[in-house]
């Protein structure tokens, strides 16, 4: 490999690392479908044909997936996300232990996220 073509590949590859560094992780209004009030990262895209949704007196219940829109997506920066963005709009982290699953809590509610390599679940369901 020439000096100009290293030059050129390390300078296409900086490039390349500004412009994906620049996405937000978060589109301005970007919400899950059926729970309007949970923010969807950028990096995901929602199941929109895989909601499942059911009203019972004691809450709703409400399971969604998404998943990883690029090859490039990492989970650990949607879980970041999620950490960061739901204490802002009233869910508290009570997560304990797993690493592959985040959860949170809101007045008569628990949002549950599960993280694999391809797809995020999350379920809502009424607290115990």
């Amino acid at each position: 490999m020439t000096l100009l073509s290293r030059f050129a590949f390390a300078l296409m590859l900086a490039c390349a690392t500004v412009l994906f560094a620049a996405q937000p992780l978060m589109a301005e209004d970007n919400y899950l479908s059926a729970a309007s009030d949970i923010p969807l990262a950028t990096q995901l895209d929602e199941n929109v044909d895989e909601v499942l949704v059911f009203d019972k007196p004691q809450g709703r219940i409400i399971q969604m997936t998404a998943t990883y829109n690029t090859w490039f997506s990492k989970p650990a920066a949607v879980k970041q996300f999620y950490r960061s963005n739901l204490p802002n709009l009233g869910w508290q982290d009570v997560t304990s232990g797993a690493d592959d699953r985040l959860t949170f809590r809101r007045e008569s509610e628990m949002l549950q996220i599960s993280f694999t390599a391809e797809t995020v679940v999350f379920n809502l369901t009424p607290t115990p």
